[in-house]
């Protein structure tokens, strides 16, 4: 599915509408080294409250990283990235893996002690298409760096600076696959940077 436009020429989903899109992610810096969110995927929904003792999006965007620039499914081996993220109690893991290269199985199990697997349980499970998956990730990351700017996030995060470099290369990965609907925010705290880099 290319999320460009239908037939009718009208987008399939916009940053209104939720679920005319199979998958839908939502990341915000709520406090001083606390990000809230959700993951959702058809009736299937995952909200989260994470710590800086770990480095979340950094984690999320190498293992996305992992499955399009190392495809071992090329070569018959197992293509998947396991990524934790740490909570205020407990833990989730992303499982992300890819047999073809263009759809992604996605699980999400969670952990009320991260340190005790038998406290595991499958909260989401999907398989969406690959460029859909990364696009829905990646949008919202991009609303948010143009909108709280690199400065800011790591003020509010205290810990880690935003991963700018694979970020970056999974959206001129999703460009150069036609599979890119560039944001509405333009102007804010991400464009004064970029002047005052300029200057």
């Amino acid at each position: 599915m290319n999320p460009r436009a239908t037939e009718d020429g009208k987008h399939l989903f916009d940053d209104n509408t939720d679920m005319k899109f199979p998958f839908h992610f939502t990341y915000n810096l709520v406090a001083v080294g606390l990000a809230e969110g959700a993951i959702t995927a058809n009736d299937q929904k995952v909200n989260f409250r994470l710590t800086n003792n770990s480095n979340p999006l950094h984690d999320l965007l190498k293992g996305m990283i992992n499955l399009v620039f190392e495809p071992s499914h090329i070569w018959g081996e197992d293509n998947v990235s396991w990524v934790d993220w740490y909570e205020e109690n407990g833990a989730l893991k992303w499982v992300l893996s890819t047999e073809d290269g263009h759809t992604v199985h996605v699980k999400v199990i969670r952990f009320e002690d991260f340190f005790d697997e038998t406290s595991g349980k499958l909260v989401l499970e999907t398989a969406i298409g690959l460029l859909d998956f990364y696009y829905a990730i990646i949008h919202q990351l991009d609303i948010m760096l143009k909108k709280d700017g690199l400065l800011n996030y790591e003020q509010k995060w205290q810990k880690d600076e935003f991963p700018f470099t694979y970020f970056l290369l999974l959206k001129k990965h999703l460009i150069e696959k036609g599979h890119w609907i560039p944001t509405k925010e333009r102007l804010g705290t991400l464009s004064d940077e970029i002047d005052f880099l300029l200057t």
